[in-house]
């Protein structure tokens, strides 16, 4: 303190005083005591700051020395004057950095006094042995103050740098240290820094050998000790899981403490991450540990703080991240952690509506009664629980789309080996029908909000692989695809509404997966009859045509002649008459009420298609743009007799519009949507095998318009044989519609025959309505 800051306290204190008894004006004396004080510095001016940091330096050493040769219980760091005077420290600190402005290449006479003096570094130590008990709380709230004033290249000075390093690593000592707030503030603080200058990530990695393309200044230090460990005496460290891609945990045994998959239990998981031996990104091992705050705030800004660091595209930070820390496994336990969480009571119908609304998006898995009354949602058991796991969903969502490449492929195998193939699949496969309902409810839930690339391409492509290329349990595809084809009938339906979710996903390769493969080589499509069929100039010009607009340049982007054939009129009323005229439900031809609907989805659906470089034509197998088409291993024996095979997925489609009088309606609805989803994608392999019935197809082939055909065809006697038909079909029809006012007639066992003739009649005019939308989009050149 200055003398005269000295001088105008002491005058100060004098005229309160003296003022008290009569009560006079406290505004006079306040001005009294600043001219004094004005006068005062001009008799005896302020000394440098430098001199000032000095003595309050000095101070604070010699109270520390105290402390530390004073035997037995050390004094609270508030029983001394420590604090006082490293808040004056911060103060002065603070003021001469304003007044420099804090520039790129300037040190400030106090920065440089820090520098000199080794004052960083001693309060770091002070701080690590928290002797006198307090001051490491000081520490963080004096560090924080310096580096939100101090230029983020001034870092990568060592005298600057390394104390901050011992601050990292202290920050993950302990769990539930009395300091969060304080720790939580300085590494937020960190990550800022970082943000303006990734290089510095660099300094945070240990051992610093693993780095490259170090910035000037950064010198190696192997004086560090170890990173504290948290085991027991008896524990022994697995030295094994550090030389795994994803640090996986030891799975060599199943104990009471372990999944029954092999997998490391989420207790085990969770506590390993303050217990990893000989860290190497402390800065991450210390934002984890207060990831597990019981404090919400400060929890949820370490996560903030991790997915900041996890953005750094900076030498090998996403390396270290990925193979030298738990990040991946204490995202993939902490979905674990939340769908073991859920009751099995929950109702699956209302999963699909909770919102991922910020209200959900809480560390605590707790929901105050004014954001339940916002949600569109009402409350129901086990929605907290659900919300919870969307929260930790969208946050390892959030990480994964801002991660460098090994990072993010890193999460994606743990979110994998952990929680897909532990808690998803023990879920998918279980025999109890409410258990394997909640979980193909959340699977459904989980594809839909998921919007990083690649973990949905991650969870779709686990959903949909044949598993016939590894050993141990199969793929989970066929295990889906049984459910949608055996009772029970929520089931069924449950898992049908699964696969739409995942075709409807943009990018994510289930369309790829489930049909693409199938129909790329066009062994549907019978070459021979072709040529034979092709009896006017147009069908020849326009196959013509098809190889001609296959050979341009993509730029160019020419109509496309199989999204938008000349004889689009031809298919449209193949479509339309599929049900004969007197087995219809109503004499209006509405197919342009499905117009509208068609045009919007179609457009939307290619834009999210744009990036995929899918041809624009369907052309002959001869043609180069065929030759490196390659079928599905399941499709080569098929391909060896020149029969085509859909593909198990199209070919249950296949089998369900079979059997579309034998089955309820609201299955009959899912399938149909399911086909109109696919039949909307701007392929022209798909498009044309689902979309032309004009066509010749080899032997066997059954392609939507085949199949309702041949079910037309199967119930024309039935239906017509009744003298009542054409009153029951208008009967079922307002039936379905929920109008029964106009007439009086009883449903009988043939009901499920003229539900399949409307849903026939209403599914053709879709389908219809699809192929001109494509024809009307597609040659207007939009």
């Amino acid at each position: 303190m200055s003398c005269s800051d000295i001088f105008g306290f002491v005058l100060s204190e004098a005229l309160c005083r003296s003022a008290q008894p009569k009560r006079h004006n406290a505004e006079m004396f306040s001005r009294i005591s600043h001219a004094l004080q004005a006068a005062a510095e001009v008799v005896a001016p302020p000394c440098p700051r430098v001199e000032d940091l000095h003595y309050h330096w000095s101070q604070l050493s010699a109270i520390c020395q105290r402390c530390q040769a004073r035997n037995g219980q050390a004094p609270a760091v508030e029983e001394t004057h420590a604090p006082r005077h490293l808040a004056q420290m911060l103060k002065v600190v603070v003021a001469e950095e304003r007044e420099e402005g804090g520039g790129q290449g300037s040190v400030s006479p106090c920065v440089e006094y820090l520098v000199r003096e080794k004052v960083l570094t001693t309060l770091a130590s002070l701080a690590a042995s928290d002797r006198p008990l307090g001051i490491r709380q000081h520490t963080y709230v004096f560090l924080v103050g310096v580096l939100n004033h101090l230029h983020h290249s001034h870092l990568h000075h060592a005298p600057i740098h390394k104390p901050l390093q011992l601050m990292v690593r202290a920050s993950g000592e302990m769990r539930a240290s009395p300091y969060e707030a304080e720790e939580m503030e300085f590494l937020s603080t960190l990550c800022e820094k970082i943000r303006q200058d990734n290089s510095i990530i660099l300094l945070f990695i240990q051992p610093l050998a693993l780095t490259t393309n170090l910035p000037s200044g950064y010198t190696p230090d192997s004086s560090f000790p170890p990173t504290p460990t948290h085991t027991t005496p008896t524990t022994t460290p697995n030295t094994s899981s550090n030389t795994t891609p994803n640090n996986a945990p030891n799975t060599t045994s199943a104990t009471p403490g372990q999944a029954a998959n092999g997998t490391t239990s989420v207790e085990e998981m969770s506590q390993s991450v303050v217990e990893k031996p000989q860290s190497k990104f402390p800065l991450v091992d210390a934002l984890l540990n207060l990831c597990h705050s019981a404090d919400s705030q400060i929890s949820s800004a370490a996560h903030e703080c991790l997915v900041s660091v996890a953005s750094v595209r900076e030498g090998q930070s996403s390396a270290t991240m990925s193979r030298h820390t738990l990040l991946p496994h204490y995202l993939a336990s902490r979905l674990l952690t939340a769908t073991d969480a859920i009751p099995t009571d929950t109702e699956p119908a209302l999963i699909e509506d909770v919102p991922l609304s910020p209200s959900n998006r809480k560390e605590d898995t707790e929901l105050s009664d004014s954001e339940e009354e916002d949600d569109d949602v009402g409350d129901f058991p086990g929605r907290k629980e659900v919300a919870t796991f969307l929260h930790w969903l969208m946050f390892c969502d959030k990480v994964v789309g801002v991660s460098e490449g090994s990072l993010a492929s890193s999460i994606v195998s743990a979110v994998r080996g952990v929680f897909l193939e532990g808690a998803l699949r023990v879920g998918l496969t279980s025999r109890d029908p409410d258990i394997l309902s909640l979980h193909i409810a959340l699977t459904a839930k989980m594809v839909a909000s998921v919007t990083s690339p690649l973990l949905s391409a991650g969870i779709i492509g686990w959903l949909t692989e044949d598993g016939d290329d590894g050993g141990g349990e199969g793929g989970m595809r066929q295990h889906l695809l049984s459910l949608c084809q055996s009772p029970p009938h929520h089931i069924q339906i449950q898992a049908l509404r699964l696969f739409q979710v995942v075709v409807e996903r943009p990018g994510s390769g289930g369309v790829a997966g489930l049909v693409l493969g199938y129909v790329n080589g066009r062994g549907y499509h019978d070459a021979s009859a072709a040529e034979h069929q092709q009896s006017s100039w147009s069908d020849e010009e326009d196959e013509r045509q098809k190889h001609r607009e296959a050979e341009r340049s993509p730029d160019s982007m020419p109509i496309s002649r199989t999204l938008a054939p000349a004889n689009i009129n031809k298919i449209v009323k193949k479509f339309l008459t599929v049900v004969p005229e007197e087995l219809r439900s109503t004499s209006k031809d509405d197919f342009e009420s499905y117009m509208a609907d068609a045009q919007r989805q179609y457009r939307d659906t290619c834009r999210w298609c744009a990036s995929f470089g899918w041809p624009r034509e369907a052309v002959a197998p001869e043609c180069p743009s065929d030759a490196s088409s390659t079928a599905s291993r399941e499709s080569r024996p098929e391909a060896e007799t020149n029969t085509f095979y859909e593909g198990p997925f199209l070919a249950m489609l296949m089998d369900f519009l079979e059997h579309l009088p034998e089955q309820d309606y609201d299955i009959n609805l899912q399938v149909t949507s399911l086909v109109a989803t696919l039949a909307l994608f701007p392929h022209p392999y798909l498009h044309e095998y689902l979309l032309n019935p004009t066509l010749p197809l080899t032997g066997g082939t059954r392609t939507p318009y085949t199949v309702l055909e041949g079910v037309v065809s199967r119930l024309y006697a039935s239906v017509t044989s009744r003298e009542d038909y054409q009153d029951h079909l208008r009967v079922t029809r307002y039936h379905l519609l929920g109008t029964m006012e106009e007439f009086d007639l009883e449903r009988d066992e043939d009901d499920r025959k003229f539900e399949a003739l409307i849903v026939i009649e209403e599914f053709a005019k879709e389908l219809a309505s699809i192929a001109y939308a494509k024809y009307m989009t597609e040659s207007s050149g939009w």
